[in-house]
């Protein structure tokens, strides 16, 4: 049971993966930080009230300066996630290669295995046979 899983971890492009590692988790952390809110933002003031109850026409434009840059750093976020899916799915798409190669090898090595098998036993039942030589 555990001899196909050994077939597939043999065949996995290890140097690859490891050279791509850094990048993946440097990926995968600058998208942690970006979803899971840990990144502290502080409304201004100017929030309190809705946007068109603001009589002062700096408020407005510290209202419309933040948002154009609550904006900018979606959009940052969201081509981050994007080249870590990106990435992810360039690594997913490489290891069902190698796994379906290492499905068609693990096949013929069986047929294969049974070709063998037959042949021995052909071979074992010829001898048997066989008349005792004196």
């Amino acid at each position: 049971m555990a001899a196909p899983w050994l077939t597939v971890l043999k065949v996995v492009p290890w140097i690859e993966v490891i050279r791509k590692a850094p990048e993946i988790a440097d990926g995968a952390r600058k998208f942690w930080h970006a979803v899971s809110g840990k990144q502290e933002y502080q409304q201004p003031k100017a929030y309190d009230v809705p946007y068109s109850e603001l009589d002062n026409v700096n408020d407005r434009e510290a209202r419309i300066q933040s948002l154009e840059m609550q904006l900018a750093k979606l959009q940052t976020q969201m081509v981050e996630s994007s080249k870590l899916l990106k990435t992810l799915a360039d690594q997913h798409e490489q290891l069902v290669a190698n796994l379906e190669d290492s499905r068609r090898r693990v096949g013929r090595l069986s047929r294969m295995t049974m070709v063998l098998v037959v042949a021995l036993l052909a071979v074992a039942a010829w001898i048997w046979h066989l008349p005792p030589q004196m």
